[in-house]
């Protein structure tokens, strides 16, 4: 493994406007009029030296060269046939200016590995066209070309080339873009976490280092076993293996995962990166502990798929165990623990389906960070059972407006006769969206003696407009089910 500042183009940022300027003033003939001269130095200059800057080693690449035409055809309004070859002119002039990138790439693929990496991870579009500096056209055209051919490869058995160049919803897409597109499909499949490694390496490209996208989940995943048990010089030494008098044999730290996994590197460059992964907010220095470095949200995140699933099978081993002690020991795995990840391990637990782990978490309740106390109320509404309810009954009361604003989603969710004094009380409650969805879980439980409450809610002028809509829509509900029931009654 090994890590390198990424290379940036030489600061030439006024040079390089002064020899575009020339470039579109005298040997492509134009702007002339002061308005339009101004357009060029305020507006159409600084997004290309923006984007050549960002491009740097794609200077040379021929897919750069046609994003870079449709920039000056879409966002600027040259016609193609002048794009194409102003844009040529352009980027031998910013290779003379800013010179080779000592990491150019000349692939094909690699742009639309870019576009396509940030799709598939989330950005929104003008995120994508801000950090690549590619025009919003193309971005859009692309997305849909993608969402197009997912259609077609959705109804076949396999994807073979020849089928997908000769479909005729394909047509204009060209040979090595459906190629690109079907290696990229077929990654999900042929290798694991692949979500997971795009992610790493959008982290590695917006932190400017170039280094191997699972290098840096094996160091997120050292972190979170000594998070906030170290500070960063500290999981530095455990990085680099050091033998320090903190660091001896029998070290809790040296049993790590992290422990000696950047041996090879020297000291300076493992604090080098942690310190740019610091200032990057991908890792977090808690307030007031000088041995707090932990993971930020976005970095659990990264490595939740490799450390999930053991801890969720810690928890049901616990739990499954005839020890006295059991309940405290499935608790102890989740309290304490990164609350990203102690999230997605109760998500984990619950897909499960085991309602057995209700038990540690009706333990847990207010021992753990609010987020995680949502996430076991949400829980509760998944699975059901006694101590859901149990549970459920308490947080309807919480002080904070938000637990039970979520404990009337749950009960939504369980649709448990059980609830309906206690919604019936929240329907009083001071927080309007607490009504709302306390009105909503009644709808759910279809019990008719609910009815002149929704009634009282519509009928109040200072009755919030949301509470009294779902009034409407519960009563209505309500209405039906008390036909149903006088039918069958009836009949």
């Amino acid at each position: 493994m090994d890590i390198k500042v990424q290379p940036r183009p030489a600061d030439e940022e006024e040079n390089l406007a002064r020899a575009l300027e020339k470039l579109f003033t005298e040997e492509w003939g134009g702007p002339k009029s002061a308005l339009a001269l101004a357009y060029l130095q305020d507006t159409v200059l600084p997004e290309l030296i923006q984007c050549l800057k960002i491009n740097w080693s794609f200077l040379d690449n021929p897919t750069f060269r046609e994003i870079l035409v449709a920039k000056l055809n879409s966002q600027f309004a040259y016609p193609p046939a002048f794009a194409e070859g102003l844009a040529v002119d352009i980027l031998n002039c910013s290779k003379k200016i800013l010179g080779r990138s000592p990491v150019a790439s000349n692939h094909l693929w690699q742009p639309w590995e870019v576009i396509l990496r940030m799709f598939t991870i989330g950005y929104r579009l003008p995120e994508i066209a801000a950090k690549t500096g590619y025009p919003e056209a193309y971005l859009e055209l692309f997305r849909l070309r993608y969402y197009k051919f997912q259609d077609v490869a959705e109804g076949m058995e396999a994807l073979a080339e020849d089928t997908l160049l000769h479909h005729r919803e394909l047509a204009g897409f060209g040979v090595n873009l459906l190629r690109f597109m079907v290696d990229f499909q077929n990654r999900f499949t042929e290798f694991n976490h692949y979500y997971e490694r795009l992610q790493a390496e959008q982290m590695i490209s917006d932190i400017e280092l170039h280094m191997e996208p699972d290098c840096l989940v094996r160091i997120f995943t050292g972190l979170f076993e000594v998070e906030r048990q170290v500070s960063l010089q500290r999981f530095a030494d455990i990085l680099k293996g050091a033998k320090t008098a903190w660091l001896t044999g029998e070290s809790y730290f040296t049993k790590t995962l992290g422990y000696g996994l950047l041996a090879d590197w020297p000291r300076k460059q493992i604090t080098m990166l942690l310190e740019r992964l610091l200032e990057k907010n991908l890792l977090v220095l808690e307030a007031g502990n000088e041995k707090g470095l932990c993971l930020s949200e976005a970095a659990a995140r990264l490595i939740a798929p490799q450390v999930v699933p053991p801890l969720a099978d810690e928890v049901q081993s616990a739990l499954r165990s005839k020890a006295r002690d059991k309940i405290s020991r499935s608790t102890s795995v989740l309290q304490g623990k990164n609350p990203e990840i102690a999230v997605h391990v109760i998500a984990e637990l619950v897909k499960r389906g085991d309602p057995a782990v209700l038990t540690c978490f009706k333990a847990l309740q207010r021992r753990v960070p609010k987020k995680v106390f949502l996430k076991i109320i949400w829980a509760c509404g998944q699975l059901g059972g006694k101590d859901a309810i149990g549970l459920l009954s308490k947080t309807v009361s919480d002080r904070d407006s938000l637990v039970r604003v979520r404990t009337c989603q749950a009960m939504r969710e369980m649709a448990d006769p059980a609830f309906y004094f206690a919604l019936i009380a929240a329907l009083d409650d001071p927080v309007a969206l607490v009504r709302q969805n306390a009105v909503q879980a009644l709808g759910r439980i279809k019990m008719a003696s609910a009815l002149k409450h929704m009634e009282r809610l519509m009928e109040d002028p200072a009755e919030d407009i949301q509470v009294q809509r779902a009034a409407r829509e519960t009563r209505m509900i309500l209405l039906r089910e008390k036909e149903l029931k006088d039918g069958e009654f009836t009949e």
